[in-house]
């Protein structure tokens, strides 16, 4: 990835603030006031920064440093980089899940996409607190061969080193004057992706979210795990499982979207079997951390070599106070590892994954496909008419899908018609179908939105429509199936399927691979429903229904 620069005049304020932070630790240390200046121990800053000059932070944490830089850089930048800063609570979490996880914590920990060290930060301070009473070179000698970070920001490398050596500092006073040296560097410049060997004893990240543009020989290089788009953080994923040595944890601060995202289907297989996921939690209510992301947030802990087990789950609240639960345990499907991996989100979701895994069936063995809305409208701008002119076919627009009905949405009249051109007929609709909404909010009650398009729909709609891609479209090939386009929407807006769908994915998007993906009982239960009142579906299906 590309060098980030400090863009923004608070960024650069927070690093002209380090001098005053770190005289004042140098003081708590005992070191006496011509000790105190950090440049006696710490490298000269990136060209171009404060060197001394300017502000205090007071008694702040390290962490509360780190974030004040990170928060200094423009939105611009944060997005283009995909750079988050972790906070307190969700960097000591991780460290909760991977101590709760049993993988033992060997040096070195390695943290690819460090930031300014706040993963590695709480790990040291307990390194510091175990040696307290330790030879103090040798103390310093162990966090110099424990402790790795590596990332592309000189600056954040800079005032990611202080903070880490701030912990340091009980020990460095201990240490004559005459036979002092500069305190370890434990984060270096470098492409964390830049995998030397299987070395690490645990890997620890935070590594930057979205859409990576690989050149071919990348696409190679990360062919096992790559399946469309490439985002960095599978991405990184990848390379940090293949930079831990057998035995070994990965604990990562990522998007809940690797766990059903028909992108993230090989990297899914590849974890299944080179380090299976073994603890998850779901960070939920979380008020201004990752503002920018329209995902749910997960820490999660897999272990490289270990046979596949239970997933030990949990939701961490981060809204001015932490709270965990746990949501107990899941198995994830042994026999379709690629597949989306249906957990809990809530402690009322276990007793429905027990029986959804269970469940063989999908949609496609009842004879059903789903794929996106063909029409992408601004491609077409030219053919779209207000008005219903000569073999111009109706677009029907996710406004126009309700929860079990297709009602005409007056907003979408000015863009309601379309002239076909020959090229275009593959985009004419027809036949019955089933339409899903794909794209919801996050605070939106239901995910799933869908509607039955009947005979009886399509002829009030002039026999044939054209479906725009915001609305993902299910079609039945056998026409025989149990599984009728009545009963397939009915089932989708049931609270049970919208909470089955919500357990497999972390985004606000539903995509025609997860609605293939969703478990079905066997036709005989299938049957049984298609012969209640479509009125009363909800109310109809149980739990032990699924097992069927």
């Amino acid at each position: 990835m590309n060098a980030v620069t400090v863009d923004a005049p608070r960024g650069a304020a927070a690093l002209a603030a380090v001098p005053g932070w770190w005289a004042g630790r140098a003081r708590e240390a005992g070191l006496p006031s011509e000790w105190c200046d950090w440049r006696r121990a710490l490298p000269a800053p990136p060209c171009g920064l404060p060197a001394a000059a300017g502000g205090s932070a007071g008694r702040v944490s390290g962490f509360a440093l780190g974030e004040a830089y990170a928060s200094g850089l423009s939105t611009e930048s944060r997005r283009r980089f995909g750079r988050h800063y972790t906070p307190e609570p969700l960097a000591r979490g991780l460290w909760e899940e991977l101590d709760r996880s049993g993988i033992a914590i060997d040096a070195p920990v390695v943290d690819p996409a460090s930031g300014a060290g706040a993963l590695l930060l709480p790990r040291l301070e307990r390194f510091a607190r175990a040696r307290r009473g330790a030879d103090p070179r040798a103390a310093l000698v162990a966090a110099a061969t424990a402790f790795r970070g590596i990332d592309n920001d000189a600056h954040a490398v800079w005032l990611g080193n202080a903070i880490l050596a701030a912990e340091l500092l009980p020990f460095w006073a201990r240490i004559p004057e005459a036979e002092r040296q500069p305190l370890p560097a434990m984060l270096s410049c470098g492409d964390g992706l830049d995998v030397e060997s299987a070395g690490a004893g645990v890997v620890v990240m935070n590594p930057p979210f979205g859409r990576a543009s690989l050149d071919p020989a990348q696409r190679v290089r990360w062919s096992r795990t790559l399946y469309g788009h490439a985002n960095w953080y599978g991405v990184f994923l990848h390379a940090a499982v293949e930079r831990v040595r057998p035995g070994g944890g990965v604990a990562a601060v990522l998007p809940a979207s690797f766990l059903g995202g028909a992108y993230y289907q090989r990297l899914r297989a590849y974890l299944a079997v080179e380090a299976p996921l073994v603890r998850l939690r779901v960070i939920d209510d979380r008020a201004g951390v990752f503002a920018e992301v329209l995902q749910e947030t997960c820490l999660a802990v897999f272990h490289k070599g270990a046979e596949p087990a239970e997933v030990a789950c949990s939701t961490q609240r981060v809204n001015g106070h932490t709270r965990t639960a746990s949501l107990g345990v899941a198995r994830l499907a042994p026999e379709a590892p690629g597949r989306p991996w249906l957990l809990p989100r809530s402690s009322s979701d276990r007793g429905l994954i027990r029986s959804a895994a269970r469940l063989r069936h999908r949609i496609t063995d009842y004879g059903w496909t789903a794929s996106t809305g063909p029409l992408v409208w601004n491609r077409h701008k030219p053919q779209i008419v207000g008005d219903p002119v000569r073999d111009a076919l109706p677009i029907l627009w996710a406004a126009d899908v309700g929860a079990g009905i297709v009602r005409r949405n007056p907003a979408r009249d000015a863009q309601r018609w379309i002239r076909l051109r020959e090229r275009d007929l593959f985009m004419r609709l027809s036949e019955p179908a089933v339409l899903v909404r794909r794209t919801t909010a996050p605070e939106q009650p239901r995910r799933l939105v869908a509607a039955a398009l009947g005979r009886s729909e399509l002829a009030g709609w002039g026999g044939a429509v054209v479906v725009e891609n915001h609305v993902n479209v299910l079609r039945r090939a056998d026409v025989d199936s149990e599984l009728t386009p009545e009963l397939l929407a009915a089932l989708l807006n049931t609270a049970t399927y919208d909470r089955l769908y919500r357990c497999m994915t972390g985004t606000v998007a539903v995509s025609a691979y997860e609605l293939e993906a969703l478990p079905l009982p066997a036709p005989d239960v299938v049957g049984d429903w298609a012969a209640w009142c479509l009125d009363e579906l909800e109310r109809n299906i149980r739990l032990d229904d699924l097992a069927g």
